[in-house]
């Protein structure tokens, strides 16, 4: 017979950055597994730990509603149950440190379940170039990794001191996410740090974390990904002198001059550190093709001032079905898919114009009536020859012609199927369309999954705001997406808001799920980079039975 030698108590986490997180602890005169069964007087669930875990060290509680009453039922073995009574602190009241999650429509018959996972981001209404030492601060020293119930509620969430950029649910449960002054961090959902990868020669310096292990590159950035080897892919940006190179995105005849230009390179890296696998653009594009923003002052605010921003890659993913390889390179407006093993271009999809030579002979040509997608986000592996992105549909155009005004430029997911016998490509699916009432202008950033139940999220992270008064200066022809440009208006300029939908996967894209993340008087942009759907919170080996609802609760 098992009995408790100490009586089960429950505690806040003393990690401050997961406050939501309550650990359980007690001890028992073996090892047995444990079930705890939380109740908060409208569901029901139970998580059970394993006899290797040791309840004298806290078994974590995660998924708990902020400020809520929970009744949690413990049983070990075959000692108890014994119910303990837990409060969850509220949430920051500070809308400053917390942002409003609005949840517009919630259907959770029609949802794929689990948690909505999202990196939030904060900063003020201009761009950061022109921001006050004390707006930059604002801006770079803060984020949060939140995640959202089926209802939109905030269920757990976790603070950092420095924006993140993607964030990736590892197979083990633990999330891991690239900071933006290129740092890689794995935390387990207590929100303690298991490893810290860095770039080591960052024009930060060194970390100050006496474990983190240096990567050989000058950035990691954007968003990672977890290969089923255990290894990680990742971005890294490096820079190159150029001599006699563009000083015009419009005017092809406008004076030359020696450039540091910023390409990227894709890195597969093991746990401990070590490149395993390289791709860099400098060695397999053609540095004299470039699309419009490659004079943004993107690396100016990083560590690299004065340096075009060539290729800006922004999202990578490894692709089982034949082992390669997708880049998203958002300022040649293509996405790239790479044999893993030869390094060898595979295919081409976006914009015809401007390629040459052998890598001409790599585009996909078009089947069906589509656009193509143009300063887009993230590829992610839907099935075998078929992904999704986020298409943010900015400027709709190659230098030097004419960009599109911005009122035609909205943004959508859209998923593509790749026919690479005849090396053609057609649109599957697509969020939004010019007829869609509820199109959004979203700049940068954004995400999309393909969820097991084949819905949809779509995650827009920078929408500019959908009122009237607004709209018509967003018509305007003064708007601009030049940053340098002080006479104009930039969509950095206005307060930005995000939206989280779950959609269904067909003709219909019918709206099962619907949050929007904005500040209730507009003084605030908040920006949801990206994010991901999860299961479960917690760590593979507990078994979760979050779903359980809890009939006739009071």
């Amino acid at each position: 017979m098992t009995s408790f030698t100490t009586q089960p108590t429950v505690e806040k986490n003393p990690n401050e950055k997961a406050p939501l997180v309550a650990l359980v602890r007690f001890r028992t005169d073996a090892p047995v597994a444990v079930t705890l069964e939380i109740n908060d007087g409208r569901k029901k669930r139970s998580v059970t730990y394993g006899p290797d875990v040791d309840p004298a060290q806290g078994l974590p509680i995660i998924g708990m509603r902020a400020d809520t009453d929970h009744k949690i039922t413990v049983t070990a073995g075959d000692a108890g149950p014994v119910e303990i009574a837990y409060r969850t602190p509220p949430l920051p009241a500070s809308d400053l440190e917390m942002p409003s999650f609005d949840c517009v429509t919630s259907r959770p018959e029609d949802m794929a379940g689990g948690f909505t996972i999202v990196s939030v981001r904060r900063g003020a209404p201009t761009r950061a170039i022109w921001m006050t030492p004390g707006q930059f601060a604002f801006m770079r020293d803060w984020s949060m990794l939140v995640a959202l119930d089926e209802e939109g509620e905030v269920v757990w969430y976790y603070k950092a001191s420095s924006r993140i950029a993607g964030v990736h649910q590892l197979a083990n449960g633990n999330l891991f996410y690239h900071h933006v002054d290129f740092r890689s961090v794995e935390i387990d959902m207590c929100g303690n740090t298991i490893r810290t990868f860095f770039a080591d020669k960052r024009p930060f310096g060194p970390v100050d974390e006496p474990d983190a292990i240096g990567i050989d590159a000058q950035s990691l950035h954007h968003q990672p990904h977890e290969m089923p080897n255990g290894n990680y892919l990742a971005l890294t940006a490096n820079a190159r002198e150029i001599e006699n190179y563009y000083t015009s995105e419009t005017d092809p005849d406008a004076p030359r001059k020696t450039q540091q230009v910023v390409g990227d390179k894709i890195v597969e890296f093991t746990p401990e550190g070590e490149i395993v696998w390289d791709w860099n653009t400098f060695d397999h594009l053609d540095i004299w093709r470039y699309g419009y923003l490659l004079l943004e002052v993107y690396w100016h605010t990083r560590g690299f001032p004065d340096h075009l921003d060539w290729t800006h890659g922004n999202g990578v993913s490894y692709d089982p079905y034949d082992d390669s390889v997708l880049i998203s390179l958002r300022h040649q407006d293509a996405i790239v898919k790479i044999d893993r093993r030869t390094k060898e271009i595979r295919w081409i999809l976006g914009d015809h114009r401007g390629w040459e030579g052998g890598l001409k002979k790599k585009l996909l040509t078009r089947t069906g009536d589509f656009r193509w997608h143009y300063h887009g986000h993230n590829p992610r592996v839907t099935g075998e020859n078929r992904f999704v992105m986020y298409d943010n549909g900015v400027i709709r155009n190659m230098p030097p012609d004419p960009i599109a005004p911005p009122h035609e430029c909205f943004a959508r997911a859209v998923e593509y199927e790749v026919d690479p016998s005849n090396m053609e490509v057609k649109e599957l699916w697509s969020s939004s369309d010019d007829d869609d009432p509820e199109r959004v202008i979203s700049f940068a950033m954004g995400d999309a999954h393909r969820l097991p139940n084949d819905n949809m999220m779509v995650i827009d992270s920078v929408c500019l705001p959908l009122h009237e008064q607004l709209n018509r200066r967003v018509t305007a022809e003064d708007l601009t997406w030049n940053q340098k440009r002080r006479d104009e208006w930039h969509p950095a300029d206005f307060p930005l808001w995000g939206r989280i939908r779950e959609m269904k996967h067909d003709a219909s894209r019918d709206v099962v799920f619907e949050v929007h993340v904005i500040h209730p008087h507009e003084l605030i942009t908040w920006e949801c980079f990206g994010g991901t759907r999860a299961a479960s919170l917690y760590p593979e080996s507990v078994a979760d039975s979050s779903a359980a609802q809890l009939a006739g609760a009071g």
